[in-house]
């Protein structure tokens, strides 16, 4: 398995696996609307041989700037629970460290996230048009972190 930054030639191949690995087209149309609308600012694929098996993307939020929303994360349902996602959470994130954003969010399970470095408690107090209980973040620059305003707006996408 391989791990890189997702490429154009990438881009036609991923909504079909984020179908797939959520057996439905919500968030394969996710990934589009975000693609056209500019929302990405990180996107990594995983790939065994040519074979595209995982992918996970950070977009935009629009509010608290300097932050990215972690979603969706896709790994082909023959391909899950042999450490794809897990290697493509901890790629994004860190890359997401290394550029210099201050937190990324995240909705989904927080035993599963939590072993990345993603909190609930930290979100806590965040407006979000989500639930609370499935709110994370991992947060790369604290003093930044504590000055952000306390909501959280989606790209349009969402």
């Amino acid at each position: 398995m391989f791990v890189r930054p997702a490429s154009p030639r990438d881009y036609p191949r991923i909504p079909p696996l984020v179908e797939a690995a959520f057996g439905r087209h919500d968030e394969g149309l996710l990934v589009q609307e975000l693609r056209e609308h500019g929302d990405i600012a990180l996107e990594y694929v995983a790939t065994d041989r040519e074979e595209l098996i995982g992918h996970v993307l950070m977009s935009r939020l629009l509010s608290p700037k300097g932050c990215l929303a972690l979603a969706p994360l896709s790994v082909h349902p023959d391909r899950q629970r042999k450490g794809i996602g897990s290697t493509l959470v901890r790629a994004i994130t860190e890359a997401a460290e290394e550029q210099g954003w201050t937190a990324a969010f995240v909705l989904g399970n927080p035993h599963y996230y939590g072993r990345f470095g993603y909190e609930v408690e930290p979100a806590d107090d965040f407006d979000t048009p989500f639930a609370h209980e499935f709110t994370a973040v991992c947060v790369f620059d604290e003093p930044e972190f504590g000055s952000l305003p306390r909501e959280l707006i989606y790209p349009r996408a969402f």
